[in-house]
């Protein structure tokens, strides 16, 4: 939940980096990555039950396939 500066040579300005549960955010503005950071805190109830949500999917896309993902 740190936020990180770097220098981007492509675009020559600093860029500022957030990473959260292996999900990262990347702007030249920090008030962009300050503004995710903290809805990505404020909101995590939210974003926990989505990522439930996504691992029921994608169990429930696995087990009903009719391919049967065997060999994998």
């Amino acid at each position: 939940m740190v936020i990180t500066k770097t220098y981007n040579t492509k675009f020559n300005c600093d860029w500022f980096h957030c990473e959260i549960n292996n999900e990262r955010y990347s702007s030249p503005h920090r008030e962009n990555v300050e503004t995710w950071r903290d809805d990505k805190l404020i909101n995590s109830d939210y974003y926990k039950e989505l990522a439930e949500l996504n691992d029921k999917w994608l169990a429930y896309q696995y087990n009903n396939n009719h391919n049967n993902w065997t060999g994998d």
